[in-house]
């Protein structure tokens, strides 16, 4: 069975170019942002941009991964 998950990536302040980013790490930093992170995660679901004081992030794209 197939399913889609998103790859995330961000940019940081700092920088200018937008940089791949595990889901691991997206779920720590929103964390250390936010009180609560579900949200934040449906905002990038619907396409948005979550804005935290270090840097922004997205989702760049869904990826069929195989499940089972």
């Amino acid at each position: 069975m197939l399913f889609a998950m998103p790859s995330y990536e961000v940019k940081y302040n700092d920088k200018s170019e937008w940089e791949a980013i595990s889901e691991i790490k997206v779920l720590g930093k929103l964390q250390e942002a936010y009180d609560r992170v579900t949200p934040a995660i449906q905002k990038m679901i619907e396409g948005q941009e979550v804005l935290t004081p270090q840097a922004v992030f997205r989702i760049r794209g869904y990826d069929e991964v195989e499940f089972g």
